[in-house]
């Protein structure tokens, strides 16, 4: 009897850990924050570039020690999660560019159905583009193309487009981001 009720336990626990929901419930990506050397720069650059709307502006604050102050804004980027850009006037902080492989490098990969346009226009505003675009042919990630560039201020971003799905699509029920349906 002790054998059927511990077996009877471990089943009611296995299934109430299986069912427990996330700590926090979560409607998803309100924003990405990045650092930038020159506010007005990176809202130009993201508005021209991409079409984003600048929303808020608030700062500067004092910042001491970390800085001497802080001035940030958030931006709308068509359906996607906002971007909070943050200005630190004489940042007590490191200047130098993280590398994409160092731990703690983030990128912004922006979306867009034709990407080889999309190096054409960068390449035509001076921009650094990394590479050529890589089309995947196989796998979860196939039929998507990619390539890397840099802002005007450094940072590395991403062109991404898969205008026809990706692979993972026919077998997952749980999709990821897609412009065409953000809330899905």
């Amino acid at each position: 009897m002790k054998i059927l009720a511990a077996v009877f336990a471990a089943i009611v626990l296995n299934l109430g850990g299986a069912a427990q929901a996330a700590g926090i419930k979560s409607a998803g990506i309100d924003h990405v924050g990045i650092n930038v050397p020159d506010l007005k720069q990176a809202e130009a650059f993201l508005a021209t570039t991409f079409g984003c709307e600048a929303v808020t502006h608030i700062g500067p604050f004092p910042m001491t020690p970390r800085a001497e102050s802080l001035t940030l804004a958030m931006v709308r980027c068509g359906t996607g999660a906002n971007i909070e850009l943050f200005e630190y006037k004489n940042p007590a902080g490191a200047s130098v560019m993280p590398k994409s492989e160092d731990i703690g490098a983030s990128h912004i990969a922006f979306y867009t159905d034709d990407v080889k346009a999309g190096v054409a226009y960068l390449k035509a505003q001076g921009i650094t583009v990394l590479g050529e675009p890589m089309t995947m042919t196989s796998g979860d990630t196939e039929g998507e193309t990619w390539v890397h560039f840099l802002s005007p201020w450094g940072s590395e971003m991403e062109l991404v487009g898969y205008p026809n799905g990706k692979g993972y699509e026919k077998k997952s029920r749980i999709k990821l981001w897609n412009p065409k349906h953000p809330a899905n």
